[in-house]
């Protein structure tokens, strides 16, 4: 693909977006959480799609990554309700507790970074590496 048609994949991928927020939302609130589902689908795709030599392939995975984006989307805004809604309840109770909890939200969420970043600098040891 020609570099000038880099602009134009990503708009097709973010137009992709586009369709596939509303969409998911539209789903999410018909059928609920299980429609998230189709997230880890769409991104094991992506690879397969992207990283080709054949342009068509390469701009369907553009627009399926365009679409994981939107499912993402819903995820995220699913997640905010729950956070949102959690703040408020603790809000209701007590801000201390809202602000301990919160804290330790915070706190729990830096374990998968750690064991992330302590796997990416394990070295690899190919057989029969030293």
């Amino acid at each position: 693909m020609p570099t000038a048609m880099v602009p134009v994949r990503y708009a097709a991928a973010m137009a992709a977006h586009a369709v596939a927020a509303p969409a998911t939302g539209w789903l999410y609130d018909r059928f609920g959480a299980q429609v998230l589902v189709v997230l880890p689908l769409l991104s094991a795709v992506v690879p397969a799609l992207a990283f080709t030599d054949t342009v068509g392939a390469a701009v369907a995975g553009a627009l399926v990554w365009g679409a994981a984006v939107g499912v993402f989307a819903g995820i995220m805004g699913a997640a905010a309700l729950v956070g949102g809604a959690l703040a408020g309840v603790l809000y209701d109770i007590s801000v201390p507790l809202l602000i301990v909890v919160v804290a330790g939200i915070q706190t729990a969420a830096l374990v998968p970074l750690w064991v992330t970043r302590a796997v990416r600098s394990t070295p690899v040891r190919l057989c029969g590496g030293a």
